[in-house]
């Protein structure tokens, strides 16, 4: 008859269980670590908190409903977070977008490829803001609280930051 093996473990093979799933344990902390300092890299230039809590909540909330009509490509509704007449500058060359029409008929050559990777990529967190408005990217877009309240973009400049 064979002698049957206990059902205690031996502390050798415990503690070297124990010390592997520390060490797993440091290695994912210490692999965390590059995305949460990069997460909390502070911001270059004011950002819209200088302006105050309402103007900040208000520029970001538009920040985010203007990215998700960009992602979905809805140029009806773009058009209407538009003040117009509208700013376009590209390069030394101005023009005036007077009405709604002519922004849909112009849409492909404002909302370039450039304008809409800037405004897709641009950080809530990190939305520069001063006494001119918010900007987004490197003055691609500019917006700012209107008369009557609404938040609207008023000037678009494909040819920052290239």
């Amino acid at each position: 008859m064979r002698p049957m093996k206990s059902p205690m473990r031996s502390p050798t093979k415990s503690l070297f269980r124990t010390c592997i799933v520390l060490a797993m344990m440091l290695c994912g902390f210490v692999s965390l670590q590059p995305l949460r300092a990069q997460a909390e890299q502070p911001c270059e230039g004011s950002t819209v908190d200088n302006q105050g809590a309402k103007t900040a909540k208000a520029a970001r909330a538009f920040l985010a409903q203007l990215q998700a009509a960009v992602q979905a490509n809805d140029k009806d509704k773009i058009a209407g977070m538009i003040s117009y007449p509208l700013n376009v500058v590209h390069g030394d060359k101005r023009a005036r977008i007077r009405d709604r029409q002519t922004f849909l008929a112009r849409y492909d050559n404002i909302f370039d490829a450039h304008i809409r990777q800037t405004i897709l990529k641009q950080s809530a967190r990190c939305l520069f803001g001063n006494a001119n408005g918010e900007m987004i990217g490197n003055g691609e877009v500019w917006f700012s609280e209107m008369g009557d309240g609404s938040v609207k973009i008023y000037t678009v400049n494909p040819s920052a930051g290239m």
